[in-house]
């Protein structure tokens, strides 16, 4: 069939032997297809909008939600403000006063040494000092030295040393060496020299002066820091809707930083943060995929199921990106955020739309698109969607159920923005949004329904009730040319209904199979004895084995019409599996009667075995309605009787092997079959013949007596 082409084209594909031919071996390669499909929209970061420092912006961006950033520059502005303003930190250099002698010292042993090795010779001199001194002292000092005798270069060294000594044994900062040189110069007026004697004196000592009280790096530093981290980050408070950069505006530090921060630029391609998201995202899906396999088995052993929620997580989480590349400042609250909980919902199972909800709020949180209080909406919304739609009963429901989704996304996208610190105004126009959003879902929800009913070949409840309207053209058929199997049908229903509730099996798929199952006696209905009432039997002129095939082909004809009709596969496969593949015991017996070989695969039907719990309950069902009626005085000890029978020689010939019955639930169905057949097939009171009295007035009214 068309709607089970794309499970079909998978299968056909897929291979048939080894661990991928498995139900684990499958349900891994989806699971790791799906980790390698979602690692796509969280690598991909980069928003090309255009938006350049210092260059008019080309678009207007809104706040798509209110968020508190931290202004960066500005932060670190005021860092550096604060970090400047701290004095350094001075300690002093017990050296400084040492060294400095040592320096004198040696610098006087050098004037020696030069009158030594060159005696007599004052130019030598001058240039074995000027080759070591000249950095320190200039030449006109040097030449001085030189020209001053032997008892006057000791005197002068001897002040030089005692008077830069008193000077450096105080506190000399760096700016303060001017001060030093000063104090230098009027002690030297204080000392008997002569003026020769004297400008050395100042001279070499200035050379040797320096501070006392240097700064401190490592103090300094430590100062500076703790200066730094008192001051507190600027956090800007954006609400939502709030124009970020008008267009046409020259583009700021700030702008960019605003963008970005919203997810509306580059998030820049952070190799442990995307690795990080994707690791993280990876085992939600295997937790996911955990929880399906322990307590939803049966859409873990569909494939189909597990596919369709594969599709609607990874479709969601491309359209999310999507949304975030081409209109980067859309609100969250105008997003279908809801509409994968809703198709999960329908098409799988309740449980199935809140784990994959878990998925998807996630999903949003790791690509940015929503962040605090939004996730509420989308839990709330999502959680809402299944808790309404998972008790529809008619497709007009989801007219209503929609309506209703509108409001409560509405409302709770209100609230959310109103708890997260925003004013009435823009709580307001969150609202108005979220009724938005739950319009726009309602709308995909009424227009795809169809689309992925008919691609992943889903049969819902609404499309069961659909089917189940006796105005529906096979089952007008089958009332008007096959009554009596049209009524055989209807009890057969009943009961496979009742018998699925009570196993926990779907009742109205075993309802509706129920009323085709029969279908394809249509094309022949005088063949079969329940619409004969009474009338000839053509069996009676045919052979057992034509009869035989006569009656099993209404197993094919059922399934060629129920095709034809597109009805669901559920559906068809019911009408396929509901005799197996039994034997038509009436016929192999009455051929066995007649003597000669006779091949008991020529009396059999040429269906499958039932596949569900569905199947087998129509046909047990079916079985068992049938007998009732051949049974004298059915009472419920005779009728539970015939029912194990019944049962007893479907399990004998293989027929409830495939379909995950287990005694329990059998024993529930005999049960059940035997209380409903009981209450249907209890004997009757045998009314008296009417008294000629009786009929004679039979016309007659009690009239009133007069006054």
């Amino acid at each position: 069939m068309a709607r089970r082409f794309f499970i079909a084209t998978i299968s056909r594909l897929w291979p048939k032997t080894g661990r991928l031919s498995t139900v684990l071996g499958k349900r891994v390669a989806l699971g790791v297809v799906v980790i390698v499909l979602a690692a796509v929209p969280i690598a991909v970061r980069v928003v090309p909008l255009g938006f350049v420092v210092g260059e008019p912006a080309p678009r207007t961006f809104r706040a798509p939600r209110s968020i508190q950033f931290v202004d960066v520059s500005a932060t670190e502005a005021l860092r550096q403000v604060a970090g400047d303003a701290v004095a350094p930190v001075y300690v002093f250099d017990e050296k400084a006063q040492s060294s400095a002698r040592r320096n004198i010292v040696e610098f006087f042993s050098s004037v020696s040494s030069a009158r030594a090795s060159h005696s007599g010779d004052a130019t030598a001199q001058a240039a074995f000092m000027e080759e070591r001194y000249s950095s320190l002292v200039d030449t006109e000092t040097i030449a001085a030295i030189v020209a001053l005798s032997e008892e006057s270069i000791d005197t002068v060294a001897r002040n030089v040393e005692t008077l830069v000594s008193g000077i450096l044994s105080a506190r000399i900062l760096e700016g303060d060496l001017a001060g030093a040189q000063e104090q230098l110069a009027r002690s030297a007026e204080l000392v008997a020299l002569s003026l020769a004697e004297r400008y050395v004196v100042i001279e070499v000592g200035n050379a040797f002066l320096q501070p006392t009280f240097v700064i401190d790096e490592a103090a300094t530093s430590r100062a500076r820091q703790e200066s730094v981290a008192r001051v507190s980050p600027v956090v800007v408070v954006v609400q939502e809707g709030e124009n970020i950069v008008e267009r046409g505006d020259i583009v700021s530090e700030r702008d960019i930083e605003l963008i970005r921060s919203l997810g509306g630029l580059d998030q820049g391609v952070d190799a442990v943060s995307v690795a990080a998201s994707v690791v993280l995202m990876s085992l939600l899906i295997v937790a996911a995929g955990a929880y399906i396999a322990s307590y939803e088995t049966e859409v873990w052993n569909r494939l189909r199921d597990m596919l369709l929620l594969a599709t609607l997580f990874l479709g969601m989480m491309y359209i999310t990106r999507l949304a975030m590349l081409l209109i980067p400042e859309i609100s969250p609250y105008i997003m279908p955020v809801a509409l994968a909980a809703v198709f999960a919902t329908l098409l799988v199972s309740a449980r199935a739309a809140l784990v994959l909800t878990v998925l998807t709020t996630v999903a949003g949180l790791l690509l940015g698109f929503t962040g605090g209080v939004q996730v509420v909406t989308t839990l709330l919304s999502s959680v809402a969607a299944a808790a309404i739609l998972s008790g529809l009963t008619q497709r007009s429901h989801l007219f209503y159920a929609g309506g209703l989704l509108v409001v409560i996304v509405g409302t709770v996208s209100f609230g959310s923005s109103l708890a997260s610190g925003n004013a009435l105004g823009p709580s307001l126009g969150a609202g108005a949004y979220g009724l938005a959003g739950g319009l726009t879902t309602t709308v995909l929800m009424l227009g795809l329904l169809p689309f992925f009913e008919f691609v992943f070949g889903v049969t819902t409840d609404i499309t069961l009730l659909e089917l189940g309207n006796p105005s529906h053209p096979l089952l007008r058929r089958l009332m008007t040319e096959a009554p009596g199997t049209y009524s055989h049908s209807v009890m057969t229903a009943n009961l496979a209904e009742s018998a699925a509730e009570a196993i926990g099996a779907n009742p109205l798929l075993a309802r509706v199979g129920a009323y085709f199952h029969d279908i394809g006696k249509v094309r022949r209905p005088a063949f079969f004895v329940e619409n004969q009432a009474g009338g000839t039997n053509p069996h009676d002129k045919t052979s057992p084995s034509l009869s035989a095939r006569i009656i099993t082909a209404h197993v094919r004809e059922g399934v060629e019409l129920t095709s034809e009709h597109r009805l669901p596969p559920e559906i068809v496969d019911i009408v396929r599996q509901h005799h197996g593949t039994s034997v038509v015991a009436y016929f192999y017996d009455k051929a066995a009667k007649k003597g000669g070989p006779v091949l008991e695969g020529d009396f059999r039907y040429d269906g499958q075995r039932p596949t569900s719990r569905e199947a087998a309950l129509v046909m047990l069902a079916d079985s068992a309605e049938a007998a009732m009626r051949t049974l004298t005085h059915p009472t419920p000890s005779r009728i539970d009787g015939a029912l194990r029978r019944i049962v007893r020689a479907k399990i004998e010939d293989h027929q409830l092997d495939q379909c995950d019955l287990t005694l329990a639930n059998i024993e529930t169905v005999i049960q059940v079959y035997g209380r409903m057949l009981a209450s249907v097939y209890h004997p009757r009171i045998e009314y008296p013949e009417p008294s000629e009295k009786v009929e004679a007035h039979a016309g007659e009214h009690h009239q009133p007596q007069g006054a």
